[in-house]
């Protein structure tokens, strides 16, 4: 029987639902209140949970955690706690939405099924054993599924109506022509056999049409001969000296004479993609999609911060130190 991973912040992404979220805002431990958001309560065990999960993601990682009681586990403290009341704000925020922002029963259901499919085998004992070592109980864990899904219809509201027009991209390709240049790229092949003969054999009948075949048949090095010798593009310092220095002096489409290095006989040929200023037509859909990106990250920035901000007055702590300095988003 699989058992979930401590860290699964990757399968967050793919699934709407962290299970370091579901680990992260359970009800276990002490029932002491910590924060009030509206009419919503994040207890004392929930913040426990949340930072027992970071620990363990980052003792998978190899990573040191704060000690208990140090100003960086305190920060870190904050930090989760925060992530908690956004959480209990988005969750009333919606419901003030209303139609647009909620989702029904069945698709929180839905994507439950989901993540139980995915990250407990379809098992849902398994799930329900998790939930309870969590310290989750059925509705903690709607009320996660549920707030997964409705911060992206808030965010949709948000940012609907936000746009990257031709126009800008032109304007904005020109004033940043330094942002377009492509360097010169240079891939190498390969074809690595053991002896000097072989390779002198192989090097009398190869040419730029034969070259990949060649290096299929008779390629020792098992990474590259099913790409036809291919390395990919290469660059300086990351080949054997004696390799790099013919790979990087051979014309576009040049195939070099045997070279020897610590791992036999080599004979690389090059393709040699030239320096140029890529024109703004062609440069255009990548900048409207990034800078559509752009435009929403800072209107979703502004869209928290300025919620924190409505909300400072709905929220108490039961402990200041846990209080942030300042309303960030």
């Amino acid at each position: 029987m699989t058992r979930p991973r401590p860290a699964l912040a990757a399968v967050a992404a793919a699934t709407a639902l962290a299970l370091v979220a579901l680990t992260g805002c359970g009800s276990s431990g002490p029932d002491s209140v910590v924060a009030q958001v509206g009419n919503q309560t994040i207890t004392q065990g929930e913040l426990d949970n949340s930072l027992s999960q970071q620990k363990a993601a980052a003792e998978q990682q190899k990573q040191t955690f704060p000690e208990v009681g140090s100003d960086q586990y305190n920060a870190l403290a904050s930090q989760a706690l925060q992530a908690l009341i956004f959480q209990r704000i988005v969750d009333q925020e919606a419901q003030k939405c209303g139609a647009p922002c909620t989702v029904s029963k069945a698709k929180v259901k839905a994507e439950l099924g989901k993540i139980i499919k995915t990250n407990f085998s379809g098992d849902k004992k398994q799930f329900d054993d998790f939930l309870k070592k969590s310290g989750l109980t059925a509705a903690d864990a709607d009320r996660i599924v549920r707030t997964n899904l409705e911060q992206p219809k808030l965010l949709a509201r948000v940012t609907k109506g936000i746009t990257f027009t031709p126009a800008q991209a032109l304007a904005y390709c020109e004033a940043h022509p330094q942002e377009f240049k492509k360097t010169e790229s240079r891939e190498a092949s390969h074809i690595l056999v053991k002896t000097k003969a072989e390779a002198d054999r192989i090097r009398a009948m190869v040419n730029s049409s034969n070259f990949a075949a060649l290096a299929e048949q008779y390629s020792t090095d098992p990474g590259s001969k099913t790409q036809g010798g291919s390395l990919g593009a290469i660059t300086k310092g990351a080949l054997v000296p004696e390799f790099e220095k013919v790979a990087f002096a051979l014309g576009d489409g040049e195939i070099s004479q045997p070279v020897k290095t610590q791992f036999g006989y080599h004979i690389i040929t090059a393709k040699i993609t030239p320096a140029r200023q890529v024109p703004c037509a062609e440069a255009e859909a990548g900048i409207i999609t990034q800078q559509l990106q752009v435009k929403k990250a800072a209107a979703e920035q502004k869209w928290r911060t300025k919620l924190l901000k409505e909300w400072e007055s709905r929220i108490t702590y039961s402990d200041d130190a846990l209080r942030p300095t300042s309303t960030t988003g």
